[in-house]
């Protein structure tokens, strides 16, 4: 992971910035001892409990009243897991924890692995299992499995302590493939005053029992990502980050009805800009996903951008998310938009662990998936 990513938070949160650097956490003294070590080991855990409130069903709601179990009004806080909030108070949509094994064989060549266990899943997920091997001070190189580098926080949207907010917005992120197994190549090098990394990635991503489709159908819908290409490129300077990417795929979809059935090319640009000011800061980020189904296509642009402050151990912090979808036959496909205002307050227990509240307003402009809703959430992160 780049170290200009976790620029803007290094100051304030330092061990958030070592432990997805593979740093560990141990005494001061062990410390010392580690560092010698080529063995690391850092964990994670978000304990997230939230609900909806004060909503019921419109009466031009045209959607599905239940999805995945879950009554509407509801909101789904992670689409690539099925992370569902409804009107009874739960912690699964959004807890998780993980840990994360790295181990140096020589100065140029290493290995890390992450694994994740999720409120919405029955066993561990294998997130990172790569080996990486560094030619000099400018090229890195990867194989294995690793995120998908879609969105400016793939890498760690799982640690809670890595953003202000309580989750990374669903607007932009989760999707029914978040990961990969390929390989990639890096450059990091200083232009210009700016420091920047570059990289090139492929690779293809099977899943057989897809949690994103089980808010569409309860049949285990199976999921194809194949000849995954992309790019991206990361610069900064000063206050300012910016990040551009483009990724192209195959996407099939199947299952045993066929009524997920589906072929389409996949398209998606993405663009990160983000300020920091020391106790200012915006963040923001825009993308596009263009499906081709041949018959019809469907563009669905989306953007986030938020503002917070940083006053001593307190963060405020409020945002606006947007969704839409546009289609090029409404016979064919029913397109779904919807948008998103939210408050979250942040505050730093110490180094290593941090409370989160948030409120959010979630609107279904389309009126056909979810409807709208109030959600309220807290959080509870640690960097272990």
């Amino acid at each position: 992971m780049a170290v200009s990513k976790l620029r803007q938070w290094k100051s304030v949160f330092p061990v958030v910035a070592a432990a997805l650097l593979g740093a560990s956490f141990t005494a001061s003294a062990a410390e010392d001892n580690e560092a010698a070590s080529p063995f690391k080991l850092s964990g994670f855990a978000s304990i997230v409990a939230g609900k909806t409130f004060g909503a019921s069903l419109s009466p031009d709601y045209r959607g599905i009243t239940v999805m995945d179990g879950h009554p509407c009004p509801c909101w789904i806080a992670d689409w690539s897991t099925a992370g569902v909030y409804d009107g009874d108070l739960s912690f699964k949509p959004e807890s998780r924890a993980g840990i994360q094994a790295s181990y140096r064989f020589t100065d140029k060549l290493s290995a890390v692995t992450q694994v994740v266990v999720r409120g919405t899943e029955s066993k561990p997920s294998v997130e990172w299992a790569y080996a990486a091997y560094e030619l000099d001070k400018n090229w890195e190189f990867q194989v294995g499995r690793k995120r998908i580098p879609l969105y400016y926080y793939s890498d760690f949207q799982d640690v809670g302590s890595a953003y202000p907010w309580i989750g990374v917005p669903p607007e932009l992120y989760g999707w029914e493939a978040v990961n990969y197994n390929g390989g990639s190549a890096r450059y990091k090098g200083k232009l210009a005053g700016a420091t920047f990394t570059a990289g090139v990635f492929g690779g293809k991503e099977t899943v057989k029992e897809s949690k994103y489709y089980k808010l569409y159908s309860p049949e285990d819908t199976k999921v194809n990502w194949n000849n995954i290409v992309g790019a991206d490129l990361e610069a900064s300077r000063g206050p300012l980050t910016v990040r551009g990417v483009y990724l192209q795929s195959k996407v099939e979809t199947s299952s045993p009805s066929g009524e997920m059935d589906s072929f389409a090319r996949l398209r998606a640009y993405g663009l990160a800009v983000n300020l920091d000011f020391d106790d200012w800061f915006v963040l923001s980020e825009v993308t596009r996903l263009t499906r081709d189904f041949g018959d019809y296509e469907v563009a669905a642009p989306a953007f986030t951008i938020g503002a917070g402050y940083r006053w001593g151990n307190w963060t405020p912090f409020v945002n606006f998310a947007r969704y839409t979808e546009k289609t090029s036959d409404l016979e064919l496909y029913d397109p779904q938009s919807y948008q998103r205002a939210s408050f979250t307050l942040r505050y730093d227990l110490d180094a290593r662990s941090s409370i989160k509240a948030q409120v959010d307003r979630f609107e279904d402009t389309t009126r056909n998936f979810g409807d709208n809703a109030n959600v309220i959430r807290l959080s509870y992160d640690r960097l272990f």
